[in-house]
This record gives C-alpha cells, structure tokens and sequence, in this order.
C-alpha cells in the first residue's frame, strides 16, 4: 500500500510538471505570435508611411513646383506683382510643409546615413519651426544599427517630442544619445509638465493615450525600455535603453 501511495503521489507530481511545462509552452506561442502581429502591424504601417510619403513628394510637391514656375513666368507679363509675390510665398511655403511631412513619414536619411544624422536633423526641424528650442547632442559617433532598431528609435523619439509639443508647454527639448558596448541610451529632457513613471503606467492602460501605446508596441520588437522621471531641476527626462546589434556590412 506504501508503494501504490507513493507511486500515486510520483505520477500525480509528474503530471502537474508536464501540465506547467505544457502552460510554459502555451504562454511562449502566445507571446511570439503577439510579438508576431505587433511586427506585421508596425511594418504595414511603415509600408503605408512610404507610399503616402512618396505620393506627397513625387506628384503633390511636384505639381506645386511646376505652379511656381508657371508664376515666375507670369510675373514677367507685368501683372500686379504684389499678388504675384504672395502666390509665390504661400507656395513656397505649402512646398516645404509637404517636405517636412514627407520627411516625417518616410526619412530618407534614416536609411542613407543613419540614426545620428536622422535624429539631428529631425531636432533642427524642430527648432526651425519656431514651436519650441530643441537641441540633438551625441559624444560619440552613432555605429550603423539594424535597420529595425533604428526606425524604432526614431519614430519613438518623434512621438514623444509630438508629445512634449502638444501637451507638455515646454520650451526646451534636449535630445542626446549615449552609447556602451551593449545598449544604446536616447534621452529625451523638457522644462515642461511631464510624466513620472507612476503617471505613465497609469495612462498607458486607460482608454485612448494611442501614441503611449504605439510606443510601447515599439519599444517591445526591440526589446527597449523606457523610464519617465523628474529631475531635481524641476526638469523631466524621457530614458530609452534599447539593447544594441550592430548592423551587419
């Protein structure tokens, strides 16, 4: 009767293991397929960034260049050149705010030259807008990354100044990069209203707060982390840590 107790109580604990092996099993599909939708999600998004981008760059941008030409002619007709010159200034001015949305869906230099370049150049735009003073800085220079991580980086980055923007009354954003061996640090500093981290993981499950959650879906296929905090200053950072593989030449 011990014997038959025993190799009861054995099956009995063979069986539980197999059953939480099995659940292990389960929970690991489930992950991976997750991770799956959210990759097929963010790639048909980046797929649909690239077609509007290019539409706005090769047919729009182009037909408001020709209408330029054709009024640099007119002007030579001797009409009124006040009205001339307006036509001309809002052109130049609907040419630039396309460019600047193209380069926003699609950046060309994200792909050519890489994400230090992307991001500098992604903060002078900023600061050239004349919304807010935004500054990029890096110690050292940015090695070539997978190109999965990159565009992560990049369109987190962009969401959360997005956000500062519009949200945050700042009037300062700095931006820098700061790289080890294993991980890659982008950091993100307003003198606005920001989140702490307790604030964060509150809005990140309420109804709505989609651009939180886009990041967070983001940060997930690099497997980054982000930390929101405030500084003794009376400043709030913005920490991304994102672990690094250097793109293959």
């Amino acid at each position: 009767m011990l014997m038959l107790a025993c190799a009861i109580i054995f099956f009995v604990i063979l069986y539980q293991k197999r059953i939480i092996r099995h659940q292990q099993e389960l929970k690991k599909i489930n992950d991976q397929k997750q991770l799956e939708l959210i990759q097929a999600s963010i790639q048909g998004e980046e797929e649909e960034r690239t077609r509007i981008a290019s539409e706005l760059h090769d047919d729009v941008g182009a037909t408001l260049s020709s209408i330029r030409l054709f009024l640099h002619a007119a002007e030579k007709k001797d009409p009124d050149a006040s009205i001339l010159n307006k036509s001309k200034e809002l052109l130049d001015d609907s040419i630039q705010k396309i460019r600047n949305i193209s380069h926003k869906l699609q950046p060309a230099l994200l792909q050519q030259l890489g994400l230090q370049s992307s991001l500098e150049s992604f903060a002078t735009m900023i600061h050239h807008s004349g919304k807010i003073k935004m500054y990029f800085s890096s110690p050292v220079l940015l090695p070539r990354l997978n190109e999965n991580t990159e565009l992560s980086i990049y369109r987190i980055t962009q969401e959360l100044t997005n956000n500062i923007i519009r949200h945050a009354h700042a009037t300062r954003i700095t931006l820098q990069t700061l790289l080890t061996s294993n991980d890659l640090t982008t950091v993100l500093i307003h003198n606005g209203e920001g989140l702490t981290e307790e604030m964060y993981q509150e809005h990140i499950y309420k109804k709505g707060s989609i651009g939180l959650k886009n990041i967070v879906n983001r940060l997930k296929t690099i497997k980054a982390t982000i930390h929101f905090s405030k500084m003794e200053n009376g400043d709030f950072s913005i920490i991304i840590t994102t672990p690094i593989m250097k793109h293959a030449q």
